[in-house]
């Protein structure tokens, strides 16, 4: 080699190379052409080794290809993540717009592709991944407003189930309610395993709205689901509940839903009675308690009010969604009353908290017997939750029948 000439070695294949012929990755190591690439997305060169082409864009590095790309399983692609993709729910795969436009059917019931006909939606049941934009009803000045989720079976057989999911369609706007799959209830893969079933589901409304006359449709529908078509929720088979969303943007702040929070946990005991249930696979109320270091437990909400929640999904109060609070410990009913009593207790802790101050907490306001009071005196705005008050000291949560919701 001239020694008027510089040559460095390539860090890959470790040939000698002239120095301006090499270029240094992010790591600082040299690479020869044969042994790099340039990565279109973080704009360094890498290893060529581990890189992917990117459809319509170039080369991405392994790091940038793995997490802002997406692969079609129809033309075996990868594309950048900006590319719209769609699901292609009856095989649980992602397609790129080309491939679907050409290969895939779109299904206006449930509003997703399929490969062939759709078997995800049944009669009008959108899959459990269905979230559509929320359309709110009534008004609320504090921005209050709950969302019903309500688990019910019908039968296991299928045109006794296609009946009663006609039913509701015919007689509900699903701008207002809709229904939709839940793996707890029946088959999720189109055997009949037991009786078939689905969720009920709200957009938000404010308590007006819900206890007003916008609503009797529903709860006339919800008789007609109990009484004609056998639907069943309290009784089921399946373990069926009642979850109900509270928007965030109706607390006052991070105070306020501590407060809450407090309050739901501290009357455990109170709020399995009211739910009708101890359910601690889907709801638990143990998650808030941590151990000093002399093993002593206490209550800590730190996980639960965390920008970045580390909180349990499954626990009584699911605080991991963005926009909502879910209450999860309530038992399934199909009688309105029972509904209605569930979102009255939701609201009626809401604004017993909201004022609530330091010296209330300590004077005992987040005991049960000062929370039945506030019911007491409101008992016009919270009817159903008010009449279910005197059951609740005859409840045994092992015989839950006892509490007739």
């Amino acid at each position: 080699m001239p020694d008027d000439i510089e040559y460095k070695e390539c860090h890959s294949c470790n040939g000698d190379y002239k120095a301006d012929d090499l270029v240094s990755n992010r790591s600082g190591e040299l690479l020869c052409e044969d042994c790099r690439i340039y990565c279109e997305h973080c704009e360094e060169y890498d290893y060529s080794d581990n890189a992917r082409h990117i459809e319509g864009v170039g080369m991405y590095c392994e790091v940038c290809a793995d997490n802002n790309t997406f692969y079609c399983e129809c033309c075996s692609d990868t594309y950048a993540d900006d590319v719209n993709s769609y699901e292609i729910v009856d095989r649980g795969v992602y397609w790129c717009e080309n491939c679907c436009s050409n290969n895939a059917s779109w299904c206006d019931s449930c509003e997703h592709y399929s490969e062939g006909d759709c078997n995800n939606c049944s009669a009008g049941v959108l899959p459990y991944s269905h979230k559509p934009e929320p359309i709110f009803h009534g008004s609320s000045k504090e921005g209050l407003y709950f969302g019903l989720e309500l688990e019910m079976e019908i039968s296991d057989m299928k045109d006794k189930f296609n009946n009663a999911v006609e039913y509701v369609s015919d007689r509900l706007d699903r701008d207002w309610i809709y229904l939709k799959k839940d793996g707890s209830i029946g088959s999720t893969d189109g055997r009949v395993v037991g009786p078939e079933g689905f969720e009920l589901v709200s957009h938000p409304a404010s308590l007006n709205y819900w206890s007003g006359e916008n609503s009797q449709k529903l709860w006339d529908t919800l008789d007609g689901l109990r009484t004609r078509h056998n639907a069943r929720s309290w009784n089921a088979k399946s373990n069926c509940g009642i979850h109900i969303h509270i928007s965030r943007a109706g607390f006052k702040g991070g105070a306020h839903t501590h407060r809450f929070l407090a309050f739901v946990y501290k009357n455990t005991k109170n709020m399995k009675r009211f739910a009708g249930r101890d359910c601690n696979k889907y709801a638990t109320f143990t998650d808030v308690w941590q151990y000093n270091e002399d093993n002593i437990p206490y209550m800590s909400f730190a996980g639960k009010l965390a920008k970045r929640n580390y909180s349990e999904r499954m626990s009584a109060v699911n605080t991991l969604n963005d926009d909502t609070i879910e209450l999860r410990f309530f038992r399934g009913t199909t009688q309105p009353k029972g509904v209605l009593a569930t979102i009255e207790l939701a609201h009626a802790m809401v604004e017993y908290t909201r004022d609530l101050t330091i010296s209330d907490v300590k004077l005992g306001m987040l005991e049960w017997e000062w929370f039945e009071d506030y019911i007491q005196v409101n008992n016009g705005l919270y009817p159903n939750a008010y009449d279910r008050l005197p059951k609740l000291s005859k409840v045994d949560i092992n015989r839950p029948e006892l509490l007739n919701a």
